[in-house]
């Protein structure tokens, strides 16, 4: 008997110190934690860990990991000790794992913990607005999700700004054009003068065809890029071409060109553009040349071809323009017929002189 209750008393004795050198570890843990020096706050919970292995310590080491930018690790430990949607955690350490997610560029992960957070801080602004970004970036999620949840946040506070800008991207993601211009006036009044409020303002709008308007705030935004931003540069080029402006426009798109040569596709555009604003302007030479450049990108558009052969009627240069009359004709002739597409084939025709049948081939397009 009185050896039994001296091995018991050993083994309470051993156990103690084992709780007692845990005790000691993380206490020094917590100092290191004090003082951000995450490096050795590591090695002492370890220390503890293989003592006790709590939650509480596992907590307290997925947060050095987060501070250390190791987001996986940190999730990884974090979530064994997490609970049902997040019960166990504190608000900070829920927040650390939405980060996590976000760091790890992981939109599920930031969907269950930004839901997570809603569901106990319906007021949480910036939560809001991260679940309503994924809602209009992520293409699995809709933008009408996005528009939901910020209406129904805004009205209980109109004036959060990060919310705000979630709600006026929605709107104009679902082509609510005059609803966007209304939210990002509201965030230019309430100081947000940052540059995808003025951008999107502008192109709010372009789309609603106040060219005025667009034109300038698609200005302001390109002079906050110092005129380096191609996609703006094109927007407002066509903005000034559509309204008139065509020599400015010009301008602009020859900027964005110089900008998006490497892009075979953007090119293609631009130089599309432009050649419709040399047109415009009645610089058909330029607008034949722009039109030849965009089809070196794109031999297979219609409108473009048929662009290049009417100018050339216009310039006198009637052998080229009948030879790119009959590539478009031999093109139109294998796509579904449509009002405009009969006009042009039309005018196409009686500028060749015949209608032709190509038997299903298609005439390539002249080389100088």
């Amino acid at each position: 008997m009185r050896k039994t209750f001296v091995i018991i008393a050993l083994l309470a004795a051993f156990g103690a110190a084992a709780y007692g050198q845990a005790d000691g570890a993380e206490a020094k843990g917590d100092s290191c934690m004090d003082v951000r020096d995450t490096y050795h706050a590591l090695m002492y919970y370890g220390e503890a860990m293989a003592a006790d292995s709590s939650a509480v310590l596992q907590r307290k080491a997925a947060r050095c990991h987060y501070m250390r930018g190791d987001y996986r690790r940190c999730v990884d430990m974090m979530l064994p000790v997490a609970g049902p949607g997040g019960d166990s955690l504190s608000l900070e350490q829920m927040r650390c794992l939405l980060d996590c997610y976000r760091k790890l560029d992981d939109n599920d992960g930031q969907m269950t913990w930004g839901r997570a957070i809603l569901r106990r801080c319906p007021m949480d602004g910036e939560t809001t607005a991260a679940v309503a970004a994924i809602y209009n970036t992520d293409d699995r999620y809709l933008p009408s999700s996005a528009r939901v949840l910020t209406n129904d946040y805004l009205e209980r506070d109109s004036t959060c700004i990060p919310v705000l800008r979630q709600n006026a991207d929605a709107q104009f993601l679902m082509q609510s054009f005059d609803a966007a211009v209304a939210v990002y006036r509201k965030l230019l009044a309430l100081g947000d003068s940052s540059y995808n409020v003025v951008y999107s303002l502008g192109m709010s709008y372009m789309q609603t065809r106040q060219d005025t308007l667009a034109r300038q705030w698609l200005l302001k935004a390109a002079e906050m890029k110092q005129m380096k931003d191609a996609g703006c540069l094109y927007r407002l080029g066509m903005v000034c071409v559509d309204m008139g402006n065509v020599d400015e426009g010009i301008e602009y798109l020859e900027m964005a060109y110089n900008l998006m040569q490497p892009d075979s596709r953007v090119v293609y555009i631009v130089k599309r553009a432009l050649g419709e604003g040399y047109y415009k302007k009645g610089d058909y030479w330029n607008a034949i040349y722009a039109w030849l450049e965009a089809l070196k990108r794109n031999n297979k558009s219609k409108a473009t071809i048929f662009n290049v052969a009417q100018t050339y009627g216009l310039v006198g240069q009637h052998d080229k323009e009948k030879r790119f009359y009959r590539s478009f004709l031999s093109m139109a002739a294998l796509a579904e017929s449509t009002p405009s597409l009969d006009e042009m084939v039309k005018q196409a025709e009686a500028a060749v002189g015949k209608k032709e049948d190509f038997k299903g081939c298609i005439i390539g397009l002249p080389v100088d």
